[in-house]
């Protein structure tokens, strides 16, 4: 009978799916992230660098960076989970019972440093992980080690890309532990944009290759961008875009 080999570089999320205990130490890191108005900007000669080492393990169309942040505050027996919405083009990521989830098909989709060295997934979205190649695994040791070198472990995290990462894609958090929507900037109002947290490589057309923001912090009518839902719950979609549309997100 086969067994399954693990690389010596095994992370719950990235290398195989998540088992519940994984998922409640997600919410457990999750909870002692900082606001993102309390992160320091990523400084370009970081950016250059990180976008040499991405290139170099040609890992760019499967990885980017992220600004390490949270919102809110997960409760016991809850994970930060993302699901596509049907509505708009986006995600939904929100604080979910993981008694309810299928950990068989689930990914980490952003991850942080942990203070013993390693990295761990603090939110997850829908779908198994992707097989992961030698190159992918050289590239993960090599920004864990760029982080390390740097003291960047609690500014810049790993983040796994999906579908979305050719979009230009507008946060907007949801009061009241509603979690956090991220849409297709074509399918929002608003034009402005005053923090970049997610990073991707992308190459011009002379050939010039860079780390570039494809998601930011948007303000809506309220210069902030958090959509308040007045202390209700928004338990589907329909309730989600009444609010978006009341805070003048959406048409």
């Amino acid at each position: 009978m086969g067994t399954t080999v693990l690389s010596p570089m095994a992370i719950p999320g990235l290398h195989f799916p998540p088992s519940r205990k994984d998922l409640e130490k997600a919410a457990l890191v999750y909870n002692l992230l900082p606001d993102d108005k309390d992160q320091s900007e990523i400084s370009p000669a970081h950016l250059e660098e990180i976008t040499e080492i991405i290139m170099s393990h040609n890992v760019q169309e499967k990885f980017g960076i992220h600004l390490v942040h949270g919102h809110l505050q997960v409760d016991q027996g809850k994970v930060m989970h993302g699901t596509t919405i049907t509505s708009l083009r986006g995600c939904w990521t929100r604080p979910t019972d993981i008694l309810g989830l299928d950990v068989s098909n689930m990914h980490g989709h952003i991850f942080a440093l942990s203070p013993n060295g390693q990295f761990q997934a603090y939110e997850y979205r829908q779908g198994a992980p992707q097989p992961m190649r030698p190159n992918d695994d050289a590239f993960v040791a090599a920004l864990k080690a760029y982080l390390q070198k740097h003291g960047l472990g609690s500014l810049i995290g790993l983040q796994v890309l999906n579908e979305d990462k050719d979009k230009k894609l507008q946060e907007f958090v949801l009061g009241d532990n509603n979690g956090a929507v991220m849409l297709d900037a074509e399918d929002t109002k608003i034009m402005e944009s005053y923090r970049v947290t997610g990073y991707v490589v992308e190459t011009d057309e002379s050939g010039f290759t860079e780390l570039k923001g494809n998601e930011t912090h948007t303000p809506t009518i309220r210069q902030t961008h958090q959509v308040f839902t007045d202390g209700k719950p928004l338990p589907d979609e329909k309730s989600l875009m009444d609010a978006l549309r009341a805070d003048g997100v959406i048409d």
